[in-house]
């Protein structure tokens, strides 16, 4: 459908908070779309897409051993183990804030000025998806929408993952603290839909903490199938701390979750009945977690829900 932005001035930036707009001075930095893409140095996971041909992603990039599986363990060596698994257990509501940065080349729709109302359902589709009211498990995870900045920056528009133009953007750009959610929207390279940080890593390099979309992946944005907002709850799934679905193939530990069905590689589309690993089940094809297109995937497990919340309590809590 055609878009039509809404006027802005001409400014470089211009910052929307809930209740306040204020304007800022100018800034001085996975799926596929149809071949493999490599994740950069710094872009930990990412979201790809295909066009239908069979064709080989390079596996997601994680550490040798689990970080959240060694945080576990060092609970249980200093004796607070089932004190983290009871706050685990009892935690109903996680609230996190926010902050979308909208990064342009021009004030038109084709030049990634998406519209608010695609941002509010962006936060919608979160909420419904990470609230189990897709069809999969209740996670505590609520999204909040704390600000919205459009950046017109022609070099920061074609963006790579673990390129100076990201580190630039995000080191301009990015607010809060771990608990804060920055999301950044641009026109990606390598055809990439998407990548994201996890947890782990944010101590070590807070201001590159966040998640990067491609900027028609919004609801109701033109990367159809991939326009319903799912590459978004993917990489925030990323983010709080979750692999994918076909994480280490048809090997122990696969993606460190219990209830996802190991699975050799990605699914693309919406291959139903698709069934990879010997005696694991089908292919958990609906999984947030996967590959798959937007219609396809709506639902995360009960055991990624407690993995999340691990990972939240233990490095963005």
């Amino acid at each position: 459908m055609a878009l039509r932005p809404s006027p802005r001035r001409a400014l470089a930036v211009v910052t929307v908070t809930i209740g306040l707009i204020a304007t800022l001075a100018p800034a001085a930095h996975a799926r596929l779309l149809d071949p493999p893409a490599r994740c950069g140095p710094r872009a930990t996971a990412s979201r790809v897409a295909q066009g239908g041909h069979g064709r080989v992603v390079e596996p997601l990039r994680v550490p040798r051993r689990d970080p959240v599986a060694k945080w576990l363990a060092r609970r249980e060596a200093d004796g607070t183990l089932e004190a983290v698994r009871a706050g685990v257990a009892g935690t109903s509501r996680v609230s996190v804030p926010v902050a979308f940065h909208v990064i342009t080349r021009g004030p038109t729709y084709r030049e990634g000025h998406v519209p608010m109302e695609q941002i509010e359902a962006q936060i919608d589709v979160l909420n419904d998806s990470f609230a189990g009211r897709t069809g999969g498990a209740k996670t505590p995870f609520r999204f909040e929408l704390l600000s919205v900045d459009y950046t017109q920056r022609p070099g920061w528009f074609s963006l790579g993952p673990g390129t100076g133009g990201e580190r630039a953007m995000k080191e301009a750009l990015r607010v809060g603290g771990p608990e804060t959610l920055n999301i950044y929207t641009a026109k990606l390279t390598q055809l990439l839909l998407g990548w994201a940080t996890f947890p782990w890593d944010v101590d070590a390099e807070p201001t590159y903490d966040g998640v990067v979309l491609l900027y028609s992946s919004l609801p109701g944005g033109s990367a159809a199938p991939y326009n319903e907002g799912d590459t978004g709850t993917h990489e925030v799934g990323h983010w709080v701390g979750l692999y994918h679905t076909f994480q280490g193939g048809c090997a122990e530990p696969g993606d460190e979750v219990d209830d996802t069905a190991p699975e050799a590689s990605p699914a693309f589309r919406c291959p139903t009945g698709r069934d990879t690993c010997t005696g694991g089940g089908p292919d958990p094809i609906e999984n947030f977690m996967d590959y798959t297109d937007d219609a396809c995937m709506y639902a995360f497990t009960p055991g990624q829900s407690e993995r999340s919340v691990t990972a939240w309590i233990a490095y963005r809590g």
